[in-house]
Formats: C-alpha cells, structure tokens, sequence
C-alpha cells in the first residue's frame, strides 16, 4: 500500500514550471503511476480490484509520460481543444483507477473484518470526483475556475490524509 500511497503523491501534488511554451511538471505523473503499478502488482492478492486497476495504470504511466515529453518540448501548446478532450478523458481514467483502489480497501475491510478507513476514503474521493468534474467544466467562467481549483487541490489533500490512514490502518494489521 506504501508504493500506491507514493504513487497518489506523484499524480495528485503537480508542481510545474512554465518557461514560455515549455512545461516543466517536476513531479511527474508518470513516476507516480510506476510506482504505483508496483503497489498494485503487490496488493493483487488482496483484491481483484487492483488487479482492474492495473492495465488503466500501465496506461496512464504511458500516456502521462507522453504528455510530460511533448510538454517539455514546448509542443502540447499547439493542440488547442485537442488538449481539453484528452484532459477529461485523463481525469475521468484517473478517477477510475483511484476508484478501484478505494474499491480494494473497502473489499479488504471486509475480509480482514478490520477498519482499514474505508468510508472515510470512499467520501474523501466523491468529493475529489466532485470537484475535480467541476474544475473541468467551470474553465469557461475563470474566477469560479480558480476557486473550484483550489476546492480540488484541498479535496486531493484530504484523498491522500484518508488513504494514508487507510494505508497505515493497513500495515499495523496486516504488515509484519
């Protein structure tokens, strides 16, 4: 559960630097879906609901690691409203995969018959859907964008404080 939670922090904490039409993302995305395919290669025998996440993940670590060169080399400016459609349909992949992992945990509570934070994290990421739907569709009224931004990056904090107790609860049961 270690290398998901260290996964969930390269992909939710974005940090970037902008240099004219050069994009400098210092936490990749992609790292963060390497790591995280290797949580979920370790916790397939736990649920079959990471083993779902997996092929989505290895995509993600693909695509994302894509959209890190080409925005490195200055050339994803030029994409225009390409860029919006592959931005939802990133997001929406995203919040697949993030959903099948708090799947896993809830499967997980269940077979152990242990709390493991589950509901905490099931709210945790509906809010995180939620906000993050938003931001997307109130890019058109930019001051309720921003606002709805910042809604998302505390919601996302709040995702990665319930998985890293979930995590935790975890490894104190189940972790030698």
């Amino acid at each position: 559960m270690t290398s998901i939670f260290t996964g969930f922090l390269f992909i939710f904490l974005d940090f970037t630097l902008n240099l004219g039409q050069v994009r400098l993302e210092l936490i990749p995305d992609f790292i963060g879906y390497i790591i995280m395919l290797n949580g979920l290669r370790g916790m397939s025998g736990e649920s079959r609901a990471f083993i779902k996440a997996r092929p989505f993940a290895v995509f993600m670590a693909f695509y994302t690691g894509i959209v890190w060169l080409f925005d490195l080399l200055g050339s994803a400016v030029s994409y225009g409203p390409l860029s919006f459609i592959l931005g939802i349909v990133s997001i929406i992949i995203s919040f697949y995969i993030s959903g099948k992992i708090v799947a896993g945990v809830m499967e997980m509570e269940q077979h152990y018959y242990a709390d493991f934070n589950g509901k905490s994290l099931n709210t945790a990421f509906i809010v995180l859907v939620i906000t993050g739907i938003l931001s997307y569709l109130l890019l058109l009224v930019p001051a309720l964008a921003v606002i709805c931004l910042l809604v998302s990056f505390v919601a996302a904090i709040c995702f990665l404080v319930a998985f890293n107790r979930s995590k935790n609860s975890y490894n104190n049961l189940v972790v030698p």
